[in-house]
Formats: structure tokens, C-alpha cells, sequence
């Protein structure tokens, strides 16, 4: 602390001598697409303020450029297209676009920026006028670069390095699929290997530019990790520690911005972080000496402030990038929930290696039943929660299971569920492409069904189901030439989660009215929806479901029986995981709804937490012709 206070100390005096020796870095991360005009409903729900969204970004930029005679540094910190439609719908080009239009100098990949694999990445970094970089990132058993390791910048005469790293753990949190051909080295080494290269090519100023991220409670994660081994990287606070020899580190890759940048008392290191999806940017100067060059220190723009949030009261934007965006966005939201063609096919995500689960731990008996659609909704709490063990129990357990379809919540890894569908390989699946965090996914027996197409709901506007757009799939099955859709949801837990719980409902709703308006009328939708059904009025988001009489909630029947809760944790047992479908789809059949009992198969609730989850899976059959 001393040493932090010793520090601002001289940075004032810095700032005050060497005000005019300063270089503007404008700096983005984690844009997820959105740079559309959007409502700031985090910082008020009832009356959100408009964010003006890239065109006051462009804007802002070009007056900076304008006052600097372009003698400034513009970065981006990865994960720039995945969210939007606008970023998914031609897989990150109109934002290379967008980018080109700002004037960027350089961006890092993130891990979401892998989201259509790594060859579309590169073709990305073709199209654009800036750099991609990259110094841990190569070619499979190869000593060559995906991207340029650095680059150095020389502005007003200093010779700026930036330095490419990307986050080494992208394994554990991407497609095995979609890092095929590549392989992460050690960030320490790396860092270790170049900045003296950097130095060696008269680099004055060095900043690592990273997509590790800047994580929530950087100080409780800072103190933790000096007290723990080191050489385990999760974040860029833990990654600053070996950053000797760097100036500055900007960061992407967690969308939780600070205003105030993090100073590291060991490598004397800076580090700053922006919100993301479009929200905000940063804008600091660096500041060095006239005659060596070196860094001298730091200046905020904005009073003690490093970011700026785009709000439409504080910007001007560029009226013809105003125009080219909303253009842009609109088409890519049409084209998105545009009529399907029941007659095509679209590909199921894919992995790497197909392997036999052949472990057999768990007593757990089939719950497929010949000729009937099953079905069964599982929040998998922190997925994977025990890591191979996951792994190694949830593929057993669905094994045995063999039901038709099951949609999952909480998949915090998606490297993980990787392997999970390695072992399971009568099964193709889909997970969440536009979330923010921890996806949802739906398995199916490929034999059964076939996937006719795959939608992320209000992935526009997904702030009322928390950043995690519910994900469609709609069907055929093989057989009957049944038409059907399955919609897998997470609704927002705790805090201020019934109103926007209640608010997702109703958007929900009116989507569903729209496709039985269309004849899309067999819907199946089900997952974690956060409220209880036997909930007082008022107290729960079912309204407008439970007084619309198309729509029937077969779990409504075990709400009241304690011991088939699907939460089923003290003080707090109740049931939460619900399937809901459309009465024309259930059509007077006969039907069997339970939860699994998988605390009596794995021999205990706590040996069940341990191993997959605090939810319990619930179960669906009925008779499909």
C-alpha cells in the first residue's frame, strides 16, 4: 500500500512536469458485436438511457485524431464480434469493417473470437487494415505464428511496442473443434522471450495488449493468487506479476470494466479494463521523457476515470456511420429471425475424437421409452463442477439415461463439454454461440432427429435473460416427419432477477404467439426459469403462460410434492427447473413428467453435488404419434 500511495504521489508530479509529453491511447475489449444504438438497462431498467452506441465512437475517435494530428494508439482487447447478430450473422466481418472505419492499430484475440475457428479467424485478420497479434499462438507442432508476436508504433518519435497474448486457457473455455491446428505457449515464457526482442528492436514504451482479463474482485483475486502457486495464469492481474518490463497492460476478455486503472506493486505494472458490449472505451495518455523516451507514468482524460460510457447525452455521432450501422444491424436481425425452410438442414456443433464411455460407477437405469419423445431439463451447476470427474459421471449418467433430447444450463467451459460429447457419441448437440456466459446447450440422438435450424432468442437485447439469450432448436424427427422446437432458457437468478425474470417472460411470449401464429406451434420450452410455480401471485414470472391456455407446464404436478424437487438444497428447497410446451403439440397425449432421482443413484445428494450439480434433472416422456 505504501508503495501504491509512494507511486500516485509521483505520478501527480509526472503529470504536472511532462503534461505535454503524452501519447493518447484509446483503448476497447469485449464488444460482442454490439455497436447499435441499445438501452442502458443496467443502469436503469425502468428509464434506460441510450447508449449512441459505434458511430459516437467513431466520432469521438476522429476529434482525437483531429487534435493529435493522428498521433495516437487505438486497441482493441479481443472478443469483438460473438453476441449481436450484426457480429454472428457473416462471422466478424462487418465489425473488421467497423474496426477499419475507427482507424484500430491492433487487437488481441479473445476466446469467443475462435467462435467459427481458427481459419475464419485468419480470414478476419486478412480483411483488416490493422493488426492481429499474438505471441503465444502457433501452428500445431510447428515454431510458426498464427499472427505477428508484435509490432512497434512510432508516435510523436517514440517507439511504442505492443505486444499480442492471448489467453493461454482457451482450451478449458473453447470448442476442442475450434482450435484445431493450434497450441498456446506458456504466457510467462512468452512474455519472458519477446519483451527483450522488443527492447533489442528499440521499443521505448512496451504494452501488452491481452485478452486474459481483468476479473471481478481484482484485489480478493490479486491476494489470493500471491499466496498460491504462481505459475498458474487465470487472469491478466495474476499475469501483471511476471510483466517486468512492460509499461502498461490493456486487457480484454471479462466484459466488467474498472474506471481506475490496477497498479502491480512487484513488476510496477499498469492495467486497465473496459466494460464491454459497446458500452464504454478508455482513454489515458502515456506519458515519457523528451530526451530518453522512457515512461514516465500515466493520465486519465477524464477526471479519475479511465473509461468513458457512450452515453447519447455525452456524444455526437458520424452521421454516415450512424446510417451504415442501423443498416447494417437491421439486415442482421431480419435475416436472423427470418421465416425457416423446413426442407433444409443446417450442421450441429462438432468435436474432435469420438470415444466410448465404458466406465460404469453409477447404477442409473434407462428412462428412454420406444415410440414416446424424451425429454429432460438439467442445470449442471458451474459445468464442470469436479472437472474429469464431471466428465467421467455426467457421460456415464446420460449413457444410461438414453433419453432423446437433453437441454442443459450452466456450461461454464465449453472446452469441457467438449469432452463431455466425446463420450457420448450417439448424440449431436448445439450450445450457445451469442451468450455471454455460461451457455446452454440441447443434445440429441442424431439418429432420431434431424436439426433443421438453430436461433439465439433476443440476443439483440438480451439483458432481461441476463446475457443468456435462450437457444432453439427446431426439428424433425426422422421417423414421423414431426415438426417441433425445442427452446432451452436460463432465466436471471437473485438480486434484481423477478422483475427482469417477469420482463423476459413477456418477451418470450409474444415471440411464442408469433409461431403459433405461424403454425411453429409444436413448442417445447423448458430449463433453470429461477421461480416456483406454486410461488404466490406476483411472485413468480408464469402469468401470462398459466392464464394463456394454449400453453401446459407438466411439472406444474410435482411443485407441491417436496421430495421431487428439482432444487432440492436447504433453506431454499423448491422447484425451479420447468418444461412448458404448447397444448396442440401434447395434443390429450399421455405423458409421465419426474424429476431424476439422481441422489439415490450416485448414493447421495452430497456425492451427486460433488460430482454435477445442486439442481436435479426433470423428465418428460409422451407419446410422439
Amino acid at each position: 500500500m505504501v508503495n501504491f500511495l509512494k507511486n500516485i504521489i509521483v505520478l501527480f508530479f509526472i503529470q504536472i512536469s511532462f503534461s505535454n509529453n503524452y501519447i493518447d491511447i484509446i483503448t476497447t475489449n469485449d464488444i460482442h458485436g454490439f455497436i447499435d444504438e441499445q438501452s442502458a438497462n443496467f443502469i436503469n431498467p425502468h428509464y434506460p438511457p441510450i447508449i449512441i452506441g459505434g458511430s459516437g465512437f467513431i466520432k469521438y475517435v476522429d476529434d482525437i485524431k483531429i487534435e493529435s494530428d493522428n498521433q495516437l494508439l487505438i486497441l482493441d482487447g479481443g472478443n469483438f464480434f460473438q453476441g449481436h447478430p450484426v457480429g454472428i450473422i457473416d462471422s466478424g466481418r462487418t465489425m473488421i469493417d467497423w474496426m477499419n472505419k475507427v482507424g484500430y492499430h491492433a487487437t488481441v484475440p479473445g476466446n469467443h473470437d475462435f467462435l467459427f475457428g481458427v481459419d475464419n479467424l485468419v480470414s478476419l485478420s486478412q480483411r483488416a487494415n490493422f493488426d492481429f497479434l499474438a505471441s503465444n499462438l502457433y501452428y500445431s507442432n510447428s515454431e510458426d505464428l498464427l499472427f505477428k508476436p508484435y509490432k512497434i508504433y512510432n508516435i510523436k518519435g517514440v517507439n511504442v511496442g505492443v505486444l499480442g497474448l492471448v489467453n493461454s486457457n482457451l482450451n478449458d473455455i473453447v470448442l476442442d473443434v475450434n482450435l484445431s491446428g493450434i497450441e498456446l505457449a506458456s504466457p510467462v515464457k512468452s512474455l519472458q522471450k519477446w519483451i527483450p526482442i522488443m527492447k533489442e528492436n528499440d521499443a521505448d514504451i512496451i504494452i501488452l495488449l491481452t485478452s486474459f482479463g481483468v476479473p471481478w474482485n481484482r484485489e480478493d483475486v490479486y491476494d489470493k493468487f500471491i499466496n498460491t502457486d504462481k505459475m498458474i495464469i487465470n487472469n491478466a492481474i495474476e499475469l501483471g506479476y511476471y510483466s517486468d518490463g512492460v509499461d502498461f497492460i490493456v486487457s480484454g476478455g471479462i466484459s466488467k470494466g474498472y474506471p481506475t486503472v490496477w497498479y502491480d506493486p512487484h513488476s510496477h505494472v499498469y492495467i486497465s479494463q473496459n466494460y464491454g458490449n459497446g458500452t464504454s472505451f478508455g482513454h489515458f495518455n502515456i506519458q515519457y521523457d523528451l530526451s530518453s523516451k522512457l515512461f514516465l507514468g500515466f493520465g486519465y482524460e477524464v477526471t479519475n476515470n479511465i473509461s468513458q460510457t457512450l452515453f447519447l447525452n455525452d456524444f455526437k455521432y458520424d452521421s454516415d456511420a450512424f446510417e451504415w450501422i442501423k443498416s447494417k444491424s437491421s439486415q442482421a436481425v431480419d435475416q436472423i429471425y427470418s421465416d425457416d425452410n423446413w426442407e433444409t438442414k443446417v450442421v450441429a456443433d462438432k468435436v474432435v475424437n469420438l470415444n466410448n464411455n465404458d466406465s460404469n460407477d453409477w447404477d442409473v437405469p434407462s428412462y428412454d421409452i420406444k415410440e414416446n419423445l424424451d425429454i429432460i431439463t438439467w442445470n449442471c451447476e458451474f459445468f464442470p463442477a469436479a472437472g474429469d470427474s464431471t466428465i467421467a459421471s455426467l457421460s456415464e449418467i446420460v449413457n444410461d439415461l438414453n433419453v432423446d433430447i437433453i437441454a442443459f444450463q450452466e456450461i461454464k467451459n465449453r472446452g469441457w463439454f467438449s469432452k463431455l460429447m466425446q463420450r457420448i457419441p450417439d448424440y449431436d448437440f448445439i450450445i450457445s454461440q451469442q451468450s455471454s456466459f455460461m451457455d446452454q446447450a440441447i443434445i440429441y440422438k442424431r439418429e432420431l432427429f434431424s436439426l433443421v435450424s438453430r436461433l439465439e432468442l433476443f440476443a439483440e437485447n438480451d439483458y432481461y435473460f441476463a446475457g443468456r439469450p435462450p437457444i432453439m432448436a427446431r426439428f424433425i424427427h426422422n421417423d414421423s416427419q414431426t415438426k417441433f422446437s425445442v427452446i432451452n432458457l436460463h432465466m436471471k437468478c437473485c438480486d434484481s432477477g423477478l422483475f427482469r425474470r417477469k420482463k423476459a417472460a413477456l418477451q418470450l411470449h409474444d415471440y411464442l404467439d408469433s409461431q403459433i401464429n405461424n403454425d411453429n406451434g409444436n413448442i417445447i420450452v423448458l430449463g433453470d426459469w429461477n421461480d416456483d410455480l406454486k410461488d404466490a401471485e406476483g411472485e413468480h414470472c408464469f402469468k401470462s403462460y398459466l392464464e394463456d391456455d394454449r400453453f401446459f407446464f407438466p411439472t406444474f404436478e410435482l411443485t407441491y410434492i417436496e421430495s421431487k424437487a428439482s432444487y432440492p438444497k436447504e433453506p431454499y428447497v423448491s422447484f425451479l427447473d420447468h418444461i412448458m410446451l404448447t397444448n396442440s403439440f401434447l395434443n390429450n397425449k399421455s405423458y409421465r413428467v419426474d424429476t431424476v432421482p439422481m441422489d439415490k443413484y450416485m448414493g447421495s445428494y452430497e456425492i451427486y453435488e460433488t460430482y454435477i450439480s445442486d439442481h436435479m434433472p426433470v423428465y418428460l416422456t409422451f407419446s410422439f404419434y
